[in-house]
């Protein structure tokens, strides 16, 4: 098989499109899918809320889109939320694709760049998910792809000046001005030092940051018109959150190939800035990918806050200077004696990695037999036999990597319904849906005792008050009601402080909605609710 955009827009779609309802709802998903039904459920549209208390974290965009979806397949489906995310980064990796072959008039290359891009671990982590993150990034590259374009012409560009404002606005829409800060900069200032400061357009950059300030800010001016001291001080604690939560030092992010997945080795090399310009056949562009990926490094390193989804953007570039290189190696054969042993060892081992998938599953994961883990098991021994033929026998590149493209998609289309049973590991897992028909039959309501959780928010489907123990106000005016409280706390502590209050509570039942056993990574304490009926 040739490397072909044909090939390019089936891994997108595949990748990106299929299995949306494996793999279980995360908090920042919850969150967006919560705030999606109560959009539809109650029409919170514009004034957005989760769990019924306004929402003014986050812009509302990404959860129109979703809401959009539950409007018709409902609010329980997984997949249907997702599809939006997972569509958005499909349009990203095809005018990522676009961008290198206007920026270097060669198709291979931007190919090649193009499935790496598609095929990167954290590329295909972020955008099955259906979090704001995606959304901002891609309307934000899509923004700056037009924008580019006003570069390369002597004409006035109304047409691209416009596109440029809409998406960059509809970027703000998604995640306020963080695209212009990972993606935006670091793009402009590459290009600058690259190819030197781009010619003014006056009349194209005013219209086009008139659209995008008032597509972006849109929301916010309406918010703050009609609720401007709930906008206020959500503002106020998000900044305060962004600078205490998370923090790290900036030697977190210097792990960064990693996130890269099967084309790490080639990654770093690839930054071997000296060495890999005077090897490519477009030294300009590569080093304008190369300082945009060091320049969105450095801005992402300076933010206190920081967690290796945020390494997103800096993805884009480079997978766009891992392209170079590997383009590089693919048209030449004439290569240092490092880079041979470089080439053999990163493509042998994905090779042996894949020839062990039937190990792996069955011996070390102790997965069960199935269609999806037989299916994966074949594919990984023929890909891993087709991998280690092409770079230790007959020596042939692009073999070599459309079989890592290959094992890759094995993994994502084969993978996921196998290791999605892995993550389903809790012995003691108790969902609160299994009382919620009792629940609804005994036509009481459930209130939450400081029990922020929204994964069970979600889960639940429907509201759940929050009571805050401080807060006599929000104490519900029922004589009797059920309620849950996070099990960081005694049974015998959360009857005696109602009891203060001048409530008897009855122990119910324990839960635990943790998809993970006790010590995994993902085990958290906001999923485990004590339920208590509660009487004045």
């Amino acid at each position: 098989m040739r490397i072909s955009y044909q090939l390019l827009l089936f891994l997108s779609l595949a990748l990106f499109l299929l299995h949306l309802n494996y793999l279980f709802v995360d908090i920042m998903e919850a969150r967006n899918f919560v705030t999606a039904r109560e959009m539809v459920d109650d029409g919170n549209w514009l004034f957005t809320t989760m769990n019924g208390e306004p929402r003014y974290q986050k812009p509302p965009l990404p959860t129109w889109f979703s809401a959009g979806m539950a409007e018709i397949f409902g609010t329980n489906s997984i997949w249907a939320l997702r599809f939006p995310a997972a569509l958005s980064c499909v349009v990203l990796i095809l005018v990522f694709y676009e961008f290198l072959k206007k920026e270097t008039e060669n198709r291979k290359l931007a190919l090649t760049a193009g499935l790496v891009l598609v095929t990167t671990y954290l590329v295909l982590f972020v955008g099955k998910r259906a979090t704001w993150d995606v959304f901002c990034y891609s309307f934000t590259f899509i923004g700056i792809y037009y924008f580019y374009q006003t570069f390369k012409s002597e004409q006035k560009n109304f047409l691209h000046f416009s596109l440029a404002g809409i998406f960059l606005g509809l970027s703000i829409l998604c995640k306020g001005p963080t695209g212009f800060y990972v993606i935006g900069a670091p793009f402009f200032l590459a290009y600058w030092i690259a190819y030197g400061f781009p010619k003014i357009k006056w009349m194209g950059w005013i219209w086009m940051g008139i659209l995008t300030v008032f597509i972006g800010f849109s929301w916010y001016g309406y918010i703050y018109l009609f609720d401007q001291e709930t906008l206020l001080q959500t503002l106020e604690v998000e900044s305060t959150a962004r600078t205490n939560r998370n923090v790290r030092s900036p030697a977190r992010y210097l792990s960064f190939p990693i996130q890269m997945g099967v084309w790490a080795i080639f990654a770093v090399v690839a930054l071997a800035f000296p060495y890999v310009k005077k090897k490519v056949e477009f030294p300009k562009s590569y080093a304008f990918f190369f300082w945009w990926t060091v320049i969105c490094l450095v801005l992402l390193s300076l933010i206190p806050s920081k967690k290796e989804r945020y390494l997103f953007p800096l993805m884009i570039p480079l997978a766009a200077t891992t392209g170079f290189y590997l383009h590089y190696l693919m048209q030449n054969q004439d290569w240092k004696k490092w880079e041979k042993i470089l080439v053999k060892f990163s493509f042998g081992l994905i090779g042996v990695v894949s020839f062990l998938v039937p190990v792996i599953l069955f011996l070390i994961l102790k997965v069960e037999i199935g269609v999806y883990s037989i299916a994966f098991s074949v594919a990984g021994i023929l890909i891993g036999i087709y991998l280690l033929k092409s770079i230790f026998q007959s020596f042939n590149l692009k073999n070599a990597f459309l079989g890592t493209v290959f094992f890759v998609a094995s993994a994502m289309l084969l993978g996921i319904p196998v290791i999605d049973q892995i993550f389903y590991s809790n012995e003691n897992y108790n969902s609160i849906l299994t009382a919620k028909e009792r629940i609804e039959k005994s036509g009481l309501k459930l209130y939450g005792y400081d029990a922020y959780s929204p994964e069970i928010w979600f889960k639940y489907g429907e509201k759940i008050p929050e009571i805050y123990p401080d807060k006599p106000e929000t104490f519900p005016k029922e004589a009797e009601f059920f309620l849950i409280s996070q099990d960081n706390e005694s049974v015998e502590e959360i009857q005696k402080q109602l009891k203060k209050r001048g409530y008897s509570a009855q122990f119910y039942q324990k839960f635990d909605d943790n998809e993970e056993k006790s010590g995994a990574k993902n085990h958290v304490d906001r999923k485990r609710m004590l339920m208590f009926k509660v009487r004045k």
